[in-house]
């Protein structure tokens, strides 16, 4: 799993009402192709819940769509991106399990005329993809800390330096992994009121469970803790369970932070408004990646790409602007 890049990534999930920056051109009409997903591992909820997004979105303008599990495993996407080559994919999407063993799969498979969108990854070879969608993964974490010191100042008004205590999961699998965690840490130099007491190392594979026994964890040892930041969304999911289900915390004092917006941390966002969550913010990346990928397939955006390169923004959702992004159906 050492080799797994670009988890959580990378770019946020479904739909969302920004309105582009750009002036775009009118796309092509993509009624009757065919997309496959290379998804990293089913088994999380994050890219079920982004497949589930990207079937939705695709089969409603008419495209059909497929998805392939690699379950973390370099040799099984590689055959996952044959065999849709076999089926004949018009549009190949990817998130790749590791960018050195894929790269001469998707150059043959761009060769044999599929149009390659990677995500959260930036592939050294050009051939290998028509575009990468990429965020800035530090960014990503700082803008999560970021939420984080503005609900403390909130929250904590009168704090002295240092009385704040929270607590990290972080993920450090690779590069990606490691810079947004750099991110989440700069929530001790942006707000002197907060002293971090503990991480806490998990993995992609851990899923909620674990996230949420490590929070509790992290609970136990620091009772006076008041935040808990997370790598991504299952870690999240997690924390925010530990949280609910403490019986000793003030829970109008404690709050969890993540990076995504998978439709079960939405939820958790909108609830924590009336109490029945603590998960009160997160960091969508980017402007949805089912109508991102969409519309790169279709070519309207593609003057947004610059040296094959799509660049996502980090967005801050709270239960005061979710609705913004989300509106309430």
């Amino acid at each position: 799993m050492k080799k797994i890049l670009g988890i959580l990534l990378a770019v946020a999930m479904l739909l969302t009402l920004v309105v582009p920056a750009m002036a775009d051109t009118e796309g092509a009409d993509l009624t009757g192709k065919k997309v496959g997903f290379s998804a990293l591992m089913m088994s999380s909820e994050f890219f079920t819940d982004m497949s589930n997004q990207m079937e939705a979105y695709f089969t409603e303008r008419g495209m059909e769509y497929s998805v392939a599990d690699a379950a973390g495993n370099a040799q099984t996407q590689i055959q996952t991106i044959e065999n849709f080559v076999s089926m004949g994919m018009d549009y190949i999407i990817c998130f790749v399990v590791d960018a050195s063993s894929i790269t001469d799969t998707l150059i043959k498979a761009r060769e044999s005329g599929a149009f390659i969108i990677v995500i959260g990854t930036v592939l050294d070879n050009k051939d290998a993809a028509d575009v990468c969608i990429s965020i800035s993964q530090y960014e990503s974490g700082a803008v999560e800390a970021e939420l984080a010191s503005e609900w403390i100042d909130a929250t904590f008004p009168d704090a002295e330096d240092g009385s704040i205590e929270v607590a990290l999961l972080t993920n450090s699998e690779n590069e990606d992994a490691v810079a947004r965690c750099d991110g989440l840490r700069t929530i001790a130099d942006i707000n002197s009121k907060v002293t971090i007491v503990e991480e806490h190392e998990t993995t992609q594979a851990d899923g909620s469970v674990a996230g949420q026994n490590y929070a509790e964890m992290e609970l136990m040892n620091h009772p006076e803790l008041k935040a808990i930041l997370t790598y991504g969304t299952d870690q999240g999911a997690g924390a925010n369970e530990a949280a609910m289900i403490n019986g000793t915390i003030n829970k109008d004092e404690f709050a969890v932070f993540t990076i995504d917006t998978a439709e079960f941390i939405r939820n958790k966002v909108i609830e924590s408004a009336n109490g029945e969550s603590v998960l009160r913010g997160t960091v969508m990346l980017g402007e949805g990646t089912p109508m991102t990928c969409y519309n790169l397939m279709d070519g309207s955006w593609m003057d947004r790409v610059v040296d094959s390169v799509y660049s996502e923004e980090c967005i801050k959702i709270t239960p005061e602007t979710i609705g913004n992004y989300f509106p309430a159906e």
